[in-house]
């Protein structure tokens, strides 16, 4: 990001604050502007130290845009800010289901990459997936993946609909993980252990084997059949999960997410509201 006059990060919400926060505990970088309406939430990103907060948009040559606005308020955020946009004007978008084409058209420029970062970008452990069309340069292309690598591992894929599936995957994972855990800490609580040692016990479990998946580079469910004992305890609650259709619930939800993304994605005209 070096070539980069400032950052200007649109949106301070849970995503965007989740970007800020990772970069400003990464390595130093480019100045960082924060363009957030509400003023409750500028309050709130006034107390991190590193950055300027601000309640309107201002564009100068070598600013690089990210777009963390929700989806459904872009069209009006459109209305209002493309004419501060040029052909050039370098942009990230972090929104979920808007297309680069539908964005690039509505603001007037070329230079549009589409992503999907996710929460856990906050701690440097974000899972971020975008696509780069043939029009975007390789200056922009490579802003964006920097700018994405700080904050964690970067897939870039050579199909936009890619973007709408990892959407359900990586944007929505933290979600679907995080309700599971929720799920263990409530057995754990319901059997008497602290709520502390409850969740220090999930978040080991999830965590352990997370890394243990990525270091041993076996399929996950190999791993499964390594814990299942014949007639053992682990082997009754594969069987439940099965029983109840849990795997298919999973699947059910990535797809119906997935979906969503790409119903945010069907055309919509500048004046028109989305979502």
């Amino acid at each position: 990001m070096t070539a980069t006059r400032r950052l200007v990060i649109v949106g301070g919400g849970h995503m965007g604050l989740a970007i800020i926060r990772g970069l400003l505990g990464g390595p130093a970088g480019p100045e960082i502007v924060v363009v957030e309406r509400s003023a409750a939430r500028r309050e709130l990103l006034a107390e991190l130290d590193g950055l300027t907060v601000v309640a309107h948009l201002d564009l100068a040559d070598g600013d690089f845009v990210v777009l963390a606005v929700p989806p459904q308020v872009f069209a009006e955020f459109a209305d209002a800010e493309r004419h501060r946009f040029t052909p050039g004007t370098p942009v990230l978008s972090v929104m979920a289901g808007l297309t680069a084409e539908t964005i690039a058209t509505t603001l007037g420029t070329t230079q549009v990459v589409r992503s999907i970062p996710n929460t856990p970008s906050e701690v440097f452990q974000g899972m971020s997936v975008y696509h780069a069309g043939p029009q975007v340069s390789a200056e922009t292309t490579a802003q964006a993946e920097a700018l994405l690598g700080v904050i964690g591992r970067v897939l870039r894929v050579d199909r936009e609909e890619l973007v709408d599936d990892a959407t359900a995957i990586c944007g929505g994972g933290p979600a679907f993980v995080s309700y599971i855990v929720d799920a263990f800490c409530q057995f754990a609580a319901a059997r008497g252990f602290s709520e502390a040692a409850g969740r220090e016990m999930a978040v080991q479990v999830f965590g352990g084997t997370a890394t243990l998946i990525a270091e041993s580079g076996k399929p996950p469910m190999q791993l499964c059949h390594e814990v299942m004992t014949p007639n053992g305890t682990t082997e009754r609650g594969i069987a439940a999960f099965d029983a109840a259709g849990l795997k298919g619930s999973i699947l059910t939800a990535l797809t119906a997410a997935a979906q969503r993304s790409r119903e945010l994605a069907r055309p919509h005209g500048p004046g028109c509201a989305v979502g």
